[in-house]
């Protein structure tokens, strides 16, 4: 019964029971009706590029053909069915050439220590140039080629500290998908992927007045017919960049209210979907507490971050939960506990990556114990410093940490107050 209700739902399902019935029919010695049903689905198939359904449906008819002897048929006819069919496996050995390199581009950068240099980023050069010589070679004109070289792009811009690029990208891939929407799977976990795409481009270059536009798509999305973990998916994502771009725009009083209202159903693990985003929801809402001086509601929320944190591959967020974790502890004037939490980042984080000069400049703050030093010390040192942190905001890869929180911001004002 579940089959069926997703063969009226979903055009791959369609297309492979259109396949049983067609079998079933030549089984029964309908071969008509077997043939009648083989063109429907070749027909469901050519409409959603299925290159997959479309070779079967044609191996299972020229099977037939020949088992009967190629009645009425004529040899130039017989040749092109063939060259059909051939065609059907040229484009999926294509399109399976080009998901392995995007598989092969993910697993690099989710289970390596991230792209924080140019010696790192040559460990994927090997793969960017294989996916332009595929893309160059086969054309962009089809729907899945399309996404799938778009989804490739975005993902190694953003892994390489180009968010302008990737926000390009997303946005083309996005028109893609919303002007193919009979192409969509159901449920529709590119299109999901796209929308995250741009408003994490969005929020990375810091234009928090244009995420509300695609945070409200993402909404609409979650509120369609679509099975429970895609609904939670695109939920916890609507949650994550409303609070986010609230932080962002400054408006912390109005991020802690929004926590408030959708705590419960946070409280529900069944609906985290992700939980990288559901880190990010509480480092976001502690950052908020953090703005508006309470230091133990931060810190409290960050400690349930960084416990969550232990589980999961993402290096960047870890380092920033550890890194606001210490902050906190400064603002508190816990400078015993500091030394040791301190001595813990370093040890954990040193066998990841090398260390970035914003880590450099924290430590440095800290060691100078800003609450009993003079402003006359203060601004000596901010000379020095000023350089440093301007440094730290022109590179790319010190800004895949920045995008969490501005600690430079929070240096400058540290060396400049009293």
């Amino acid at each position: 019964m579940l089959l069926q209700v997703r063969v009226d739902q979903d055009k791959w399902f369609a297309g492979h029971y259109g396949l049983m019935k067609a079998r079933l029919c030549f089984e029964r010695s309908l071969p008509q009706q077997a043939l009648k049903e083989l063109k429907k689905t070749q027909k469901i198939a050519e409409e959603n590029q299925d290159h997959l359904v479309n070779y079967l449906a044609a191996r299972m008819k020229l099977t037939q053909l020949a088992d009967t002897s190629f009645p009425g048929l004529g040899e130039q006819e017989l040749i092109t069915l063939q060259m059909q069919s051939k065609q059907s496996l040229i484009n999926l050995r294509q399109i399976h050439e080009h998901y392995s390199l995007y598989e092969l581009l993910s697993h690099r950068l989710t289970y390596s220590s991230g792209i924080l240099s140019e010696k790192d980023k040559k460990k994927v050069n090997d793969l960017v140039l294989s996916e332009l010589s595929l893309i160059t070679r086969r054309g962009k004109h089809d729907f899945e080629p399309k996404k799938l070289h778009l989804l490739f792009q975005s993902f190694f811009f953003m892994h390489t500290g180009e968010y302008k690029s990737a926000l390009k990208v997303f946005k083309e891939l996005n028109a893609l998908i919303q002007n193919n929407e009979t192409m969509w799977n159901y449920p529709p976990y590119d299109y999901l992927s796209a929308l995250d795409g741009i408003l994490d481009s969005l929020r990375n270059v810091a234009y928090f007045s244009e995420m509300d536009y695609f945070i409200e798509k993402m909404a609409r999305l979650a509120e369609r017919n679509y099975p429970e973990h895609f609904n939670s998916a695109a939920t916890q994502t609507v949650y994550l960049y409303r609070l986010n771009m609230l932080v962002g725009k400054g408006q912390n009083l109005e991020a802690i209210q929004f926590f408030d209202t959708i705590k419960p159903y946070l409280n529900q693990k069944d609906c985290i979907a992700n939980y990288e985003k559901h880190i990010e929801i509480l480092f976001f809402t502690g950052i908020a507490f953090f703005n508006t001086g309470q230091y133990q509601k931060a810190n409290k929320l960050i400690g349930y971050a960084i416990d969550s944190g232990k589980n999961i591959n993402g290096l960047e967020l870890n380092k920033a939960c550890r890194l606001l974790h210490i902050i906190i502890h400064l603002e508190l004037d816990n400078i015993d506990y500091l030394n040791y939490e301190i001595r813990a980042y370093k040890r954990t984080f040193s066998k990841h990556s090398k260390s970035l000069l914003i880590e450099k400049l924290i430590f440095n703050l800290i060691a100078i114990d800003p609450k009993r030093s003079s402003l006359v010390k203060k601004k000596v040192l901010w000379k020095k410093v000023e350089l440093q942190t301007a440094a730290v905001l022109a590179d790319k890869y010190e800004q895949q940490l920045l995008k969490y929180f501005n600690f430079c911001q929070w240096i400058e004002q540290k060396y400049k107050t009293k």
